[in-house]
Parts: structure tokens; C-alpha cells; sequence
């Protein structure tokens, strides 16, 4: 199971237990005919924010662990969901210190409250929400990038290239040849194939695992890759 695709259903399990808990504490707040007594509402409403607590940690640490492989590399979207991500875990860590520590400050819980269920929405939208999204549509999702070498040498990664690769892409034109034409590859906002954000990360994994008819190099070496990444980065 892809790093993604883990993260995704983790996503939808934190915004099932946040539904949860919202839904539960607006009907002992507003609701006068309840089918569920109230003590029983409090209750689901603490378990679910239990575990709410823990899916968000869960995620946050697997998002830092992306942000940390990706470095510069992450698109404006993934930017995005990582700030909103951090106001969200401030929030709530915001809100059990006024439960548990501030208790003449609880008027203010219930806000907070709706306000992290809010937050959480949006950036399981912006993430988990747009994973699904692209899945269904049969569309390629961005890849877990995989850590690439900072060094290179590029004059060997264009023998590499001349060897490997030239025979299906050109090198100085955006051109399809068998492939697309990779000049500006690096520069450009997505992969020309895969219409995945163009990074190192997904040049190689492009690469080791490619997106359609392309056959898959894995037998390159670790020192290969990082030379033929580098010459890449000059087209």
C-alpha cells in the first residue's frame, strides 16, 4: 500500500471521527428531543475526539515526513495543506489545554471545536479529498517521493542519457520523439506523461517505476541515478 494511499484512508478515518464528534456535541448543545441521552452523546463525543487526536498526530507525523524527503520540491498545493495542517494541530492542542487546564475559558471550547472539524475538512480536501478525486478519475496521483542523491555528475549523466535514453527523448527539444521531449523537464510545473509535479523525486520514480508505456530502468546504480538526475536538471 502506497504512502498515499495510506495517508488517504487515514484521512477519511480522522474525518469520519471529526463528523462524529461534531455531529454528537451539536446535539447535546442544540438539539431538545434527542434520541441518544445525553451523557451517552458525551461519551461518543470524547472517544471520537480520542481518536480524532490520534489519527491527526498520525498524520502530522507521516507529513512531516514528506515535507522532509520532498525539501524545496513541494507544489503550491502540498504547501498549502501543510500550513493549514500546522493551524489545525495548534488549534486543537489549543483546545485540550483549555479543557484541561483552563476551565474558566470552556465557553470557548465548543468554537474551537466546529473550528478544528472545519479546518479538518479542508485539509483533508485539499489532500486525502484530491487523492480520491484523481483515483477515481483513473488520473495518476502524485507519487511518495523516494530520497534522491544532492550530488551528481552531469557530463557522465549525459553519456548515461546518450547510452539510456536518447533513443526515445530528445534532449534539446520539448518534441515527441517515442517519448516526450524532455528540454525545460525541471522547469516546467508537471511531468509531460505523467502530469505529476516535476521533482527529482518523480523523475525517479518516473524512472524506476514508469507511468504507462515507458520501460522501467531498475538496474540502474544509485551513483547513475544521481549523474543522469543531474544532467537532467541542466536541459
Amino acid at each position: 500500500m502506497s504512502f498515499f494511499l495510506i495517508k488517504t484512508v487515514l484521512g477519511w478515518l480522522l474525518l469520519l471521527m471529526g463528523l462524529t464528534a461534531a455531529a454528537s456535541m451539536l446535539t447535546v448543545m442544540g438539539k431538545q428531543d434527542k434520541k441518544i441521552p445525553g451523557p451517552t452523546l458525551r461519551k461518543i463525543h470524547k472517544s471520537a475526539g480520542r481518536v480524532f487526536f490520534l489519527l491527526m498526530l498520525i498524520n502530522a507525523v507521516m507529513g512531516f515526513r514528506f515535507w522532509a524527503i520532498s525539501g524545496d520540491t513541494l507544489s503550491l498545493r502540498a504547501v498549502l495543506h501543510a500550513v493549514l495542517a500546522l493551524g489545525l494541530v495548534i488549534i486543537l492542542f489549543l483546545k485540550v489545554a483549555i479543557i484541561r487546564a483552563y476551565k474558566n475559558l470552556l465557553r470557548y471550547a465548543p468554537t474551537m471545536g466546529m473550528l478544528v472539524f472545519s479546518l479538518g475538512f479542508v485539509v483533508f480536501l485539499i489532500s486525502g479529498g484530491y487523492f480520491t478525486a484523481r483515483s477515481l478519475a483513473g488520473e495518476p496521483a502524485a507519487v511518495e517521493p523516494a530520497p534522491v542523491p544532492a550530488l551528481g555528475d552531469a557530463p557522465n549523466g549525459s553519456a548515461l542519457f546518450a547510452a539510456k535514453c536518447s533513443a526515445c527523448h530528445f534532449a534539446d527539444q520539448e518534441d515527441a520523439k517515442f517519448g516526450p521531449g524532455l528540454a525545460s523537464l525541471l522547469k516546467k510545473q508537471t511531468l509531460p506523461a505523467s502530469g505529476r509535479p516535476a521533482t527529482l523525486e518523480n523523475v525517479k520514480s518516473q524512472i524506476l517505476k514508469p507511468y504507462q508505456s515507458m520501460p522501467a530502468f531498475t538496474d540502474f546504480s544509485e551513483e547513475e541515478m544521481a549523474d543522469l538526475l543531474a544532467y537532467l536538471k541542466t536541459l
